[in-house]
């Protein structure tokens, strides 16, 4: 898609006509992106990402992004961006619309809802008493889904733009790899531009969960009740997120990691690295410290 047949929705204006495949952040690593940029602080995430292909800027920063990159100007880069974002996720830009699927081995309550668009539900799947299962949810085979538990809701994404909160459509999915449980009353967004928060093989969530937006985590993965995975985390295979646990948002988790009861992680965690406290750091260093002050 060009950047000329759709920036009248959002009324931007073209300086530099180019294509792109996607939308995202400057922080994405989606190929061939439209980003946004309203502050010059953010110029070497635009410089460094190679993946950006257009960009809607403020007037003032025109001159500062790189001849590659397709170019929109809008005094207000922010609520131009999203605004597009929007009008693209009413069409088919992010997907079409197909009949919700259930294989007929699979067994879902009746006084569960799926919604009639959407949907994948595969082989031997079970969805229990109120669990909900929103459009852009693909759960591969062996999926359970435990009474109460949500997949596929809107996500946290709101930006405040000239003293208005304007809230950001979500228009990507769920994707729950095979034999992944989520327990009663868990929740998982989808993604906010197209593309999955992905739930990876084997990996199983306990009660009371948040999974936020864009997450992926990775194959056997143990998220314990309570805890918060926050928009975007990456975690490798064999992790363990203990109970009450928070990890903000962008943080890397690699394989074998373990995150302790309650801690906060806020920094990338090693793989095979255990981690305690708010904010988390090496376990044993932890204890050290605890030790030393006593």
């Amino acid at each position: 898609m060009n950047l000329q047949s759709v920036a009248a929705r959002a009324g931007i204006e073209v300086v530099r006509d180019g294509g792109f495949e996607s939308l995202g952040l400057l922080s994405y690593d989606t190929p061939a992106m439209l980003v946004f940029l309203e502050d010059e602080q953010y110029l070497p995430q635009l410089l460094e990402n190679q993946h950006v292909s257009a960009v809607v800027a403020r007037p003032g920063l025109a001159d500062r992004v790189p001849k590659r990159v397709a170019l929109g100007l809008s005094p207000e880069p922010r609520r131009a961006f999203f605004a597009l974002h929007r009008e693209l996720a009413s069409g088919d830009f992010y997907g079409k619309r197909f009949p919700t699927e259930i294989a007929k081995s699979a067994r879902v309550h009746p006084r569960a809802f799926v919604a009639e668009h959407n949907v994948r539900i595969g082989e031997h799947c079970v969805v229990e008493p109120n669990a909900t299962i929103m459009e852009n949810s693909i759960l591969a085979d062996g999926v359970i889904v435990r009474a109460g538990a949500v997949i596929g809701s809107e996500g946290f994404q709101f930006s405040s733009v000239g003293g208005q909160m304007l809230s950001v459509t979500h228009a990507g999915g769920v994707r729950l790899e095979r034999g992944v449980e989520v327990q009663s009353n868990a929740c998982v967004d989808r993604a906010v531009f197209g593309g999955f928060t992905v739930v990876g093989e084997d990996t199983k969530i306990d009660n009371l969960v948040h999974i936020a937006h864009n997450v992926r985590l990775g194959k056997r993965n143990r998220v314990v009740a309570g805890a918060m995975v926050g928009g975007s985390v990456r975690t490798g295979n064999d992790v363990w997120v203990g109970p009450m646990a928070s990890i903000s948002s962008e943080i890397t988790v690699g394989d074998g990691a373990f995150i302790t009861l309650g801690a906060v992680v806020t920094r990338d965690v090693l793989a095979g690295e255990r981690v305690t406290g708010n904010f988390a750091i090496d376990h044993e260093k932890f204890i050290r410290f605890l030790k030393s002050i006593r």
